[in-house]
Order: C-alpha cells, then sequence, then structure tokens
C-alpha cells in the first residue's frame, strides 16, 4: 500500500488511541515552500513526547502529529524559496513535530548546520535543549552578566546544557534536583554549587547567594517544588516556568510574590509562530555554533536506542530519569552517523 512512498516512523494514531508507542509506516513527507526534508539520522526524545504520548499536549496546528522536537541528518531535498541550504548539508533542526521518523519536513529557518567535530547523533541532542534554554535565559528570562541563576530539574537534556549556556553567558549558576548522585555529575561542566531538592532546599540556596536570593529561576519541574523555589527568589526575581515533571496543580502562598514583587512567566518554544523560532534559531547560531565548534558548549547523551526499540527509550526516558538526552537512532540511516 505504501510502496517507495512509506518511511518509518512512530505511529501518532497508536498514541493518541492507546497511549501504546509503535513504529510503522507514514507517509513520506514533501517539502514545500521555505521548507527543506531532511533524513533523519538520530533524534531526541522530550518530556514533551511522554505529554504527547498521553493526549496532554497535541502538536501545533499544521505540525507533524508524529513526536519529536528535535533531530539531525542530511538534506536531501529542497522546497522552493530554500536559497541557503544544499542536499548533502550535515544539519540539526528544531521542530513543531515529526522528527522521531526517518525523513522530517523542516522550515528551513530552524535549521543548524552541524559543527564538523559533531557526530550526527550528537548533534540530535542539542536543538530542543539549546533553543529552549536560550529562550528562556536569554529572550525570556534577560539573563545579565553576573546574574544569579537557579536551574530546577539540572539533570535533564535541557538542564544539563542550560548550566553550560548560563556559564558562557556569564551568568553564577546554582543547579538543583532530585537526585544527589547525578548533581555530582554536573561538576564537569564546571557548576559549583549543587543543592538536592529537599527540605532544605529554599535555606541552601539564599545561603549561595548570602542570604539575597536568585535572580532568575529556568524552573523545569513546578508541581510541589514551586512554592520552595519561590523561596529562593530574590526580590524582582523573574522565574520562567518551563517544565512541570513533578506536576501541573500547586497550592503557593500569593502573598510572597507581592512581598517580593516576583514575576512568573510560562514559556512553550513548540507552539512559537515559525517566524520567531527562526529568529531564535537565528541568535542562537552565531553565540552558540562557535561554542559547540571548540568544545564550550556540548551536548550531555545518556543512552541511545534504535527506532525500532522506541516504546524501550519512552519507557527509560519515563522511569529512569536520565542524566541528559535520550536519542533515537534510526536503522536505516545509521551509516549517516559519523
Amino acid at each position: 500500500m505504501w510502496a517507495d512512498a512509506a518511511v518509518l516512523a512512530i505511529l501518532p494514531w497508536r498514541l493518541e488511541i492507546s497511549g501504546a508507542v509503535a513504529v510503522g509506516e507514514v507517509p513520506t513527507p514533501v517539502p514545500g515552500p521555505g521548507e527543506v526534508r531532511v533524513r533523519v539520522a538520530a533524534a531526541g526524545l522530550n518530556r514533551a513526547d511522554l505529554l504527547q504520548m498521553r493526549g496532554q499536549y497535541p502538536p501545533p496546528p499544521g505540525a507533524s502529529s508524529v513526536p519529536g522536537l528535535e533531530c539531525a541528518g542530511v538534506v536531501d531535498q529542497i522546497g522552493e524559496e530554500v536559497t541557503d541550504c544544499r542536499i548533502g548539508d550535515r544539519v540539526m533542526a528544531l521542530l513543531a513535530g515529526g522528527g522521531q521518523a526517518e525523513w522530517v519536513v523542516v522550515p528551513a529557518g530552524q535549521l543548524l548546520p552541524v559543527p564538523p567535530n559533531l557526530t550526527l547523533e550528537k548533534a540530535a541532542a542539542i536543538p530542543e535543549a539549546a533553543l529552549t534554554s536560550w529562550t528562556n535565559l536569554v529572550a525570556e528570562g534577560r539573563l545579565r552578566s553576573g546574574g544569579s541563576v537557579l536551574i530546577t530539574g539540572a539533570t535533564s537534556g535541557i538542564g544539563t546544557f542550560a548550566v553550560q549556556l548560563v556559564r558562557e553567558l556569564g551568568g553564577r549558576v546554582i543547579a538543583a534536583a532530585r537526585s544527589s548522585e547525578r548533581l555530582e555529575r554536573l561538576r564537569e561542566f564546571g557548576v559549583e554549587h549543587l543543592v538536592p531538592l529537599d527540605a532544605d532546599y529554599p535555606k541552601q540556596v539564599r545561603a549561595l547567594t548570602g542570604g539575597k536570593g536568585v535572580e532568575l529561576v529556568l524552573d523545569l519541574v513546578a508541581g510541589e517544588w514551586l512554592g520552595p523555589t519561590l523561596e529562593c527568589m530574590a526580590e524582582r526575581g523573574r522565574l520562567i516556568l518551563v517544565g512541570l515533571t513533578a506536576g501541573r496543580k500547586v497550592e503557593l502562598d500569593l502573598g510572597l510574590l507581592l512581598r517580593r514583587r516576583l514575576q512568573m512567566v510560562g514559556s512553550v518554544l513548540r507552539a512559537r509562530p515559525v517566524a520567531e523560532k527562526a529568529e531564535l534559531v537565528s541568535a542562537f547560531a552565531e553565540f552558540g555554533l562557535p561554542r559547540l565548534a571548540d568544545g564550550r558548549l556540548r551536548p550531555v547523551i545518556d543512552r541511545v536506542f534504535p527506532l525500532a526499540e522506541a516504546a524501550q527509550a519512552y519507557a527509560y526516558l519515563e522511569h529512569e530519569r536520565p542524566l541528559g538526552k535520550v536519542l533515537l537512532l534510526c536503522a536505516e540511516t545509521a551509516q549517516l552517523v559519523g
């Protein structure tokens, strides 16, 4: 039925109907104006994919219903109006969906060239983590050099990149997470201040900041920890809420926000307009690509699964709390990972 027009991908309708992760055939995507098609070598898994699997985070209108918010591979077809890439280019891509497949169509403005020192496999761990970090530390968080930043969920794929980005932006980072053992591994990225999420969490953070609290929070956890996180903040501090790994609902003392004149900003990247995402990608590329090329910024990969074992990969992401990224390697394009 599919003949040559079929590609392997995670089946979106299986997710919608039963929440089960399965791999099968879907039609091969074709690029439209302003788009390119990428033959995928590897794709990242994110917590957002787990939410999509449960029907809690549908793709934006017009986006692929196949999961996958980032990938790396090789350009193999170019749509009209695209002038700045060529067939055969090694690229990594920020996606609204579709990355967990053998081919994906991407707006050209959401592509980044893969630096020569990185394999496609390593590059697949970068786009969502890098652009989420950049968007919320710089565009939303307005991080200034010398500013103090608390990152909750710092051992996640986004967190492990964000702690490096704060360092490169000249900020002072405090990393917090539920596992003290995984937190210790962040020292290899130059993170000095590590705080486990426990009963003494706000007290420790305030002690590390001379009693003032932090100026900016990148919160990837929320849930029961949102209240204690607010207690970690300095007067006029700014919290960017990005993740909900500890839960979506919480009871808060709003008097704390009033007394300290705190700001809370909710932020998602996936649903932003294509033009806005292209601007964010361009801004990060100017700052980040040289640092990726010389190793000042680097992806953190916990484990790689073949696409055929996508169900195991999802289970691993959900239950094992990996340090850094979990990736899917497309069996048919494994030869592209060099």
